[in-house]
């Protein structure tokens, strides 16, 4: 099957994105000859099967269609175009964006495909997908949302036409991973953004209430500063490939959301219906989860069973939580047994196989 790809992310960007679309290609590539169609590509594919830890034996296709990243709307309009007049010329047999605007040309240009949704819809993007109801167009055969709970903010959509599958782990990235059952706990981390509302002024705050234990926060602090501690380090951004290792050397890894949470975007609150592609690495790597309750993460995440979830974002509750922890309150072994047993349920693989197998004409 020939497929093609479709984002407007760059390969170097360090977001989650970018490890979502590649993951995505290389799982396509197992089975299907892939193409990913981007604005430009900075980086060799020797250097992107290293870093995101590609386990296809098939190298898919990375066709850059601007040759510069996209800085405003008129390159998203001009890659859009590109994407649709490339696809006109090229015949797939199945074709997936992320990109709204290249839905929008593929839908005006009569080229079927697939649109998948990562969160709410503001301004124009809006009005072109939801209030001309684009969204519905014959041409849109399908759409995936990443949570249920954002599904259920698309009620314009015909129901028939939607489909929603979470992100997803790769589990040979984690296969040298065993289930530590030394009950000590000592070292707690956070991988992840340090966008607002993603919880890192309250891993600080644990951290000066938890002084026996360390924690580790890995990311890019974006220039912020926080408190100097003894025992909170900041590790900075790390690779795809060194998150495995980093996760397995921690006890217990942290999840904290907050109710307002933004991600890239400044004007988009995506706490309720976040579906975070670390929390399916948390779970991988057989580590104790604490998280947020939140409808996105508790779609997957089931307190006691794979994970401990909080009963707020307030300081109290997870200390309340870790010291339920640290007293062996819960059977810790079952849990990150079915932590494991979650994210086997939830991969790369899986996911591209569904859609695959969906009724695309």
């Amino acid at each position: 099957m020939k497929v093609s790809y479709i984002s407007e992310t760059y390969l170097t960007n360090r977001s989650a994105q970018s490890i979502h679309v590649v993951k995505m290609c290389d799982a396509f590539s197992k089975k299907n000859k892939l193409t990913l169609l981007l604005p430009k590509n900075d980086i060799k594919f020797t250097k992107i099967k290293k870093e995101f830890m590609l386990t296809s034996k098939n190298k898919f296709l990375i066709k850059p269609l601007l040759n510069k990243k996209i800085s405003n709307f008129f390159h998203r309009l001009y890659f859009g175009f590109k994407v649709s007049k490339f696809l006109l010329k090229n015949d797939q047999d199945l074709i997936i964006t992320r990109s709204f605007i290249s839905s929008f040309f593929l839908s005006t240009r009569r080229i079927k495909h697939i649109f998948e949704i990562h969160s709410e819809f503001k301004g124009l993007t809006k009005l072109l997908m939801i209030n001309l109801n684009f969204i519905n167009s014959i041409y849109v055969k399908k759409v995936i949302f990443i949570s249920k709970a954002l599904k259920n903010k698309f009620k314009i959509l015909d129901k028939s036409k939607s489909i929603v599958l979470h992100d997803a782990v790769d589990m040979d990235n984690f296969a040298s991973i065993k289930i530590n059952k030394n009950k000590t706990i000592k070292n707690l981390a956070y991988v992840g953004s340090f966008h607002k509302g993603k919880g890192v002024e309250l891993v600080c705050e644990l951290a000066r209430r938890f002084k026996n234990l360390n924690f580790n926060i890995f990311g890019d602090s974006l220039g912020r500063h926080y408190p100097k501690l003894s025992n909170l380090k900041f590790r900075g951004y790390i690779k795809y490939n060194q998150v495995p290792k980093k996760l397995y050397s921690s006890d217990i890894l942290l999840l904290p959301s907050a109710k307002i949470q933004f991600g890239r975007s400044n004007s988009v609150n995506i706490s309720n219906y976040n579906s975070p592609l670390k929390m399916f690495d948390y779970l991988a790597s057989g580590k104790i989860i604490v998280a947020s309750k939140l409808d996105g993460i508790c779609e997957v995440l089931k307190h006691k069973y794979n994970s401990i979830i909080t009963g707020g974002f307030e300081i109290n509750d997870w200390e309340n939580s870790i010291n339920s922890i640290l007293k062996n309150n819960y059977d810790l072994n079952l849990i990150r047994q079915n932590s494991i047993k979650t994210a086997k349920n939830y991969t790369w693989e899986k996911r591209v196989k569904i859609i695959t197998n969906l009724k695309y004409n």
